[in-house]
């Protein structure tokens, strides 16, 4: 490894550089700069020239010598002679590199180029290598400067990335051959494990990949299956999960609600799922989690994660909200099977009528502690589905299945934390106690089909 440090060190000392008006030319370093940043993320070694060369024409009208041409097409050749760069794909001899020619070439073969394998390699697992570099670089080629925006655009310098969200510089999309490449670029740090995270701070990645009998792969939507339990010669599971490590770590981004970013490898579902290798497909929400008894038999885990939206969503239609009951109400027939609409993705319906009803029903209070909250504009309280909408549930728009809660018992509902029993009696999970009996009015008649369905999906770990 010191060895190949001292190669690169060596070929950049004695790069061929122009200093024809008294400063060094800045075409080859800071070619070498943006291929160094493409191995510290994790992007492709090698690039086509038709897609280099716009990027490589920016950084150099930006952050090159002033009066020079930002004329890419020449360090993108003339690299290929410092024993750090590999031109692939070349049919036949390759053109001078200050030429006329050359051009006209580049266009009509559209070459690949970047840097050797050996090189990519090392400056992409080791920061300290990748430093010294780039120190050599800049002292050689900047002298008297300090070319923060040219590191910053070539993403050797950027803000800290704590893990969670989007990597910088990592856009959606973007793929990957295998998980060490998904490890270099911080996309997905595990080398093996389809969970990045801890119970403490939440998830930060998951694999999507197959490797569970029953994950569901939506697209916009996933139902995901926790990990542990898997008989990995068989692939089948062979005893229950826990809610401990990865499996607690989503929960913990379902509480705190921070997004995790999904990886689609090629051996899930093909409709979904890159061809070869992995692909980073954006940020997707912790929606909802539970357990039940999978394919197998045994307890699993299951998350369902919402793709967040490029733009925002379609507005849905809310109905004016009276401060004060009007009884008796009309019961709304609400959906027993919920139409979709499509914005940015699809996205389930829900009725503001039937949510609307049972707030009004029960004058906007809490049917478990009572509280009515006012605000400047009225009353305020929320409709929460006792078994949820969508899949996996696929529980009904209907009156009987939704409940006016407060925001804090809603979300202690939610998060299972609330068993209600078919004679209505409410159990603290975090507790153990009967903390009292749910409220019901001749109005509002819950079906306990739906209350048990609950408290099975949400089952104590």
């Amino acid at each position: 490894m010191a060895k190949h440090l001292d190669d690169v060190r060596s070929a950049v000392a004695g790069l061929h550089i122009d200093r024809s008006s008294g400063q060094p030319a800045r075409h080859q370093p800071i070619t070498l700069l943006w291929a160094m940043g493409r191995a510290a993320t994790g992007r492709a070694r090698l690039l086509p020239w038709k897609d280099a060369s716009s990027d490589l024409k920016r950084l150099l009208k930006e952050y090159g010598r002033p009066g020079s041409d930002p004329a890419p097409q020449y360090p993108f050749v003339a690299l290929r002679n410092s024993g750090l760069w590999q031109l692939d794909g070349v049919v036949g001899e390759v053109p001078v590199a200050r030429g006329s020619k050359l051009l006209p070439w580049l266009n009509s073969q559209n070459p690949r180029g970047g840097l050797e394998g050996w090189v990519y390699d090392l400056l992409a697992d080791d920061p300290e290598a990748r430093r010294l570099v780039t120190d050599d670089l800049v002292s050689r080629f900047f002298e008297g400067e300090a070319p923060h925006g040219l590191l910053r655009d070539t993403l050797l310098l950027g803000p800290v990335f704590d893990g969670f969200g989007p990597v910088p510089g990592v856009k959606a999309g973007t793929s990957f051959a295998n998980r060490a490449a998904l490890h270099r670029a911080q996309v997905h740090r595990p080398l093996q494990g389809g969970i990045c995270g801890t119970g403490e701070n939440g998830a930060e990645s998951i694999v999507v990949s197959g490797g569970y009998e029953d994950d569901e792969d939506l697209g916009d939507t996933i139902i995901y299956t926790g990990q542990g339990g898997r008989d990995e010669r068989t692939g089948q599971q062979a005893s229950d999960q826990q809610l401990t490590r990865g499996n607690a770590a989503l929960v913990t981004s379902r509480t705190a609600g921070r997004p995790v970013r999904v990886v689609r490898g090629a051996s899930g579902d093909p409709l979904h799922s890159p061809a070869s290798g992995y692909r980073y497909d954006g940020l997707y929400l912790v929606d909802d989690y539970w357990s039940e008894r999978g394919q197998s038999g045994h307890l699993v885990w299951r998350y369902r994660l919402v793709k967040l939206p490029d733009e925002p969503l379609l507005p849905g239609t809310s109905l004016p909200v009276p401060t004060q009951p009007v009884l008796p109400l009309p019961v709304p027939a609400g959906q027993e099977t919920l139409t979709r609409v499509e914005a940015s993705f699809m996205r389930i319906v829900r009725s503001s009528a039937v949510a609307n009803y049972v707030k009004r029903a029960h004058d906007f209070s809490c049917q478990v502690c009572g509280i009515r909250l006012g605000t400047p504009t009225g009353a305020y309280a929320e409709a929460a589905h006792i078994q949820g909408l969508g899949r996996p549930h696929n529980g009904p728009d209907i009156a009987s299945n939704v409940l006016c809660l407060c925001p804090n018992h809603h979300k202690l509902f939610d998060f299972g934390m609330l068993a209600i029993a078919d004679d209505l009696a409410i159990t603290d999970r975090s507790t153990g106690q009967v903390i009292g009996r749910l409220r019901e009015i001749p109005a509002h008649q819950i079906e306990r089909r739906f209350l048990a369905y609950h408290r099975e999906h949400h089952a104590p770990a």
